[in-house]
C-alpha cells in the first residue's frame, strides 16, 4: 500500500540512524521507498529540508503536508526549489487527524523523515524505527484524491 510516513526523532543523530535503517529495509525489500526528505524544525518554528533522496517527485499530498507542518515557513533548496508552504492545502487533502498527531510530536529542534513508501506490513517499519528512537505516523496516499504526481 502506498503511504506517506512521517518518522519523528528527538535529534539529528537518531534521525540519521533512522534513515540508515529505512534505506536498509528498502534494500532488503521489506519496505519500498518512492522518495523521502529529511526535515528539521528550528526553535522559531521554521521547517527546513536537510536532505532529499532525488528518487522522484513528491506527491502533492506530501508537499501539502510539508507546508502544513511548517506553517508556511518551509524552504526547500536545490532541484525542488519551491516554497512548499505555498502549496494549496485544505483539511481533506492532508487528513486533519494525521496532521494533528504529527504536529503534536514535531516540536522545535526535532528532525523527521517524510517518506513515500510501499509497505505490506506496517509493523516492520514501526518496529525498526522505534528501535532507533523514531515515532511513526502514516497516511494512505490512495485516500487522497489526485495525490500521486510521480
Amino acid at each position: 500500500m502506498h503511504r506517506v510516513s512521517v518518522i519523528v526523532f528527538e535529534d539529528e543523530a537518531k534521525a540519521e540512524a533512522g534513515k540508515t535503517e529505512l534505506l536498509r529495509l528498502d534494500g532488503e525489500g521489506a519496505v519500498g521507498i518512492y522518495g523521502y526528505v529529511v526535515i528539521a524544525k528550528h526553535a522559531d518554528g521554521a521547517v527546513v529540508m536537510r536532505e532529499a533522496d532525488g528518487r522522484g517527485t513528491l506527491s502533492h499530498f506530501t508537499k501539502s503536508l510539508l507546508g502544513r507542518l511548517s506553517d508556511s515557513k518551509c524552504s526547500i533548496p536545490g532541484p525542488a526549489a519551491t516554497k512548499v508552504g505555498a502549496q494549496d492545502s485544505d483539511k481533506t487533502e492532508t487528513g486533519e487527524d494525521f496532521l494533528i498527531d504529527v504536529v503534536e510530536v514535531m516540536l522545535p529542534n526535532r528532525v523527521a523523515i517524510v517518506a513515500e513508501t510501499e509497505e505490506e506490513w506496517p509493523t516492520v517499519l514501526d518496529r525498526h524505527m522505534e528501535s532507533v528512537g523514531g515515532t511513526v505516523f502514516r497516511w494512505t496516499v490512495s485516500d487522497v484524491p489526485h495525490a500521486i504526481e510521480m
